[in-house]
């Protein structure tokens, strides 16, 4: 994950080159990002096992009706057949109401230990919501995207020679990548545990006319590349040979496209 989190596409305030997934390559910052996914169930269930451990230590254990069965055994009230039928007859009411009852107080624990995990679960997750609400308004979207459009078609920004980078001649789609689409990223689990997928942008060459080829046979298989000129990721398969297309917001697969189509 640390050398992940360090390659350019991570990285923020750089180049105009650089930067293609800023506001992801502060390591701490995005490790302390309360937008990371937080799973309530998931959470619930390993809180769960310990607090029925401790719910256990502190219910009252079932008593079997020792005393009930004596009473039954010194009545003869089943000695019909002998001993082994009174002896029978005494217990199995009370070993059942026994069961019974060790079974309710069982289910109790369960429960109660569920219950009580899933509300410290929503506590977290409540916790974990107030931090995120802090992180939005101290890194809006609105505002990232706007500085960055700004930052990528300003004229002074421009090298020499009228030579432009990606981002100048994708401004739009650069500053909502940077803004927008990197906001749904933090929040969203699948792309969360496909961060070391993520490769940047797709390999392209500029001409001097600032006319953009897309490489894709030169992308790593199985990585995430973004695709400013269609504002989506995609994927090259090495084995059908295609290039599959996500939605940047959910990383729904959209289509698989033979390469040379």
């Amino acid at each position: 994950m640390a050398r992940v989190l360090k390659r350019p596409m991570f990285r923020r305030g750089g180049p105009t080159n650089d930067g293609i997934m800023s506001g992801l390559e502060d390591r701490k910052k995005f490790q302390n990002n309360p937008l990371k996914n937080f799973d309530i169930p998931g959470r619930a269930r390993e809180l769960t096992p310990e607090l029925a451990k401790l719910l256990e230590e502190f219910t009252p254990e079932t008593r079997l009706p020792l005393g009930q069965i004596g009473l039954n055994l010194a009545s003869g009230k089943f000695a019909g057949d002998g001993f082994l039928s009174n002896l029978v007859g005494s217990i199995e009411k009370p070993l059942s109401e026994f069961t019974k009852r060790d079974d309710a107080r069982e289910a109790a624990i369960r429960s109660g230990a569920a219950k009580l995990g899933i509300t410290q679960a929503m506590e977290e997750a409540k916790a974990r919501a107030k931090g995120t609400s802090k992180f939005l308004k101290s890194n809006p979207p609105d505002r990232v995207y706007q500085d960055l459009y700004a930052k990528y078609t300003d004229p002074k920004g421009k090298t020499g020679f009228g030579k432009q980078t990606i981002q100048q001649i994708y401004p739009g789609a650069m500053a909502e990548f940077g803004s927008y689409i990197q906001s749904a990223v933090r929040s969203n689990p699948v792309a969360l545990k496909n961060l070391d997928k993520f490769q940047g942008l797709v390999p392209h060459t500029i001409n001097t006319k600032n006319e953009v080829t897309f490489n894709f046979e030169n992308m790593i298989p199985g990585g995430f590349y973004f695709h400013p000129g269609i504002k989506k990721f995609i994927m090259r398969d090495s084995e059908k040979n295609s290039i599959i297309t996500y939605n940047p917001y959910t990383f729904e697969k959209l289509r698989e496209t033979p390469l040379g189509d």
